[in-house]
């Protein structure tokens, strides 16, 4: 029976190609993919969580309001998905594919939306000339229409593409995880040798009877808790396992798994230590998270969105899309009092910090005013004795 691997393994395969392979086969594939799998999928998900988190800030000629678009990328971008399973399918399209397409659509009422795409054809690149995206599919529908580059959000994750290195590497880590696993199973396995008399092996039909006494006794003796295991005349049974003793610790296999989460989060640009649990350096470990991570990839959706939904002439009078990374870290509102009476006393309103805070505004005058401290003067009045 013939299976397409890009099907199971979609983001291992380049280039999808149908070979003949039996179940068995595609098995022992799954298993050695199922670590590679884990450590990817972990990283994508931690990626596409803090995604999750940012908002869509929408401004109009400089005043920052909240109509129709910031709905529509924060709370319903269509009439089947939220904002954030719209974006959490939006991140694992464009980290399995490396690419990702983003296409509108409308709703029963006329209202505007935006859909993920499945799969589509990739189109010719032209220098002057919009490229054109045909053959679309999301879910179950296939769009006949053509969607021209001005019509479609397109991101893409590196210009090129990487998945041939890392697959290589993936390839070489699954080897060694597979003979420390053997090397493990056998240590940790009961290895006994049997001593047969030389006229007690020389009898008629004796392989027969010893394969029956495998099955008999021999092996439910192995699989037991406790068992006992009959010696008779001419036999003799020899515990040949001991030896093994010093290969029974897993600490040699969960080191190779780790190297596998290691490599893919160093390689998708994640702090390895966001994916340990570990609480040692996770304040820096968050920072660069953000930083080159994260910030990149809002920087480049945010720039697709303002030329794309915004253009020129909107963007000069400062109408434009701002996506606001400063909600993924959670915020101790009492844990920071004293940065944030800093922060007020510098001239951020108490709006300002509550929405930083992720609290609620508060539709008053006073609350976004804009307050400085007298604590500062400058220095040729310090010195003579003026200022505060």
């Amino acid at each position: 029976m013939a299976f397409s691997l890009k099907r199971f393994f979609p983001w291992q395969i380049g280039e999808a190609r149908v070979e003949e392979v039996s179940c068995r086969e595609l098995l022992e594939a799954a298993e050695e993919y199922r670590i590679r799998e884990l450590a990817f999928w972990c990283c994508v998900n931690l990626i596409a969580n803090a995604v999750g988190r940012c908002e869509f800030r929408t401004y109009l000629k400089g005043t920052e309001i909240r109509g129709g678009e910031y709905y529509l990328w924060n709370v319903e971008p269509n009439v089947n998905q939220n904002s954030t399973v719209f974006l959490h399918k939006l991140i694992a399209r464009l980290y399995q594919d490396n690419e990702a397409l983003i296409v509108p659509t409308r709703k029963r009422d006329g209202s505007d939306a935006i859909v993920v795409a499945d799969s589509w054809q990739v189109p010719p690149e032209y220098p002057s000339k919009q490229n054109e995206y045909k053959g679309v599919v999301v879910g179950e529908v296939h769009y006949d229409k053509t969607f021209y580059e001005k019509d479609v959000i397109h991101l893409t994750l590196n210009h090129c593409d990487i998945g041939p290195v890392v697959r290589g590497v993936y390839n070489a880590y699954a080897k060694l995880i597979s003979v420390a696993m053997n090397n493990y199973a056998w240590a940790n396995g009961q290895h006994w040798k049997v001593k047969v008399d030389q006229m007690v092996s020389g009898q008629e039909n004796w392989a027969q009877t010893f394969q029956k006494m495998v099955e008999a006794q021999i092996r439910p003796f192995l699989n037991s808790g406790s068992a006992v295991l009959p010696e008779f005349d001419g036999w003799s049974y020899e515990n040949v396992g001991k030896s093994f003793e010093s290969g029974r610790d897993a600490s040699h296999i969960r080191a190779l798994v780790n190297d596998v989460f290691d490599f893919t989060a160093n390689t998708l640009l994640i702090p390895p230590v966001l994916l340990r649990g570990q609480v040692e350096g996770v304040g820096d470990a968050h920072g660069r998270f953000l930083s080159q991570c994260i910030d990149p990839l809002m920087d480049q959706l945010s720039e697709e969105i303002n030329r794309k939904k915004y253009g020129y002439e909107k963007w000069r009078e400062r109408s434009y899309m701002q996506i606001d990374t400063s909600a993924i870290e959670h915020f101790d509102l009492f844990g920071n009092a004293a940065n944030i009476e800093k922060l007020i006393g510098s001239g951020y309103s108490y709006n300002d910090v509550q929405r930083a805070a992720g609290g609620r505004e508060i539709d008053e005058p006073w609350a976004n005013e804009h307050f400085i401290t007298k604590n500062f003067a400058e220095a040729q009045s310090a010195l003579k004795g003026e200022g505060a």
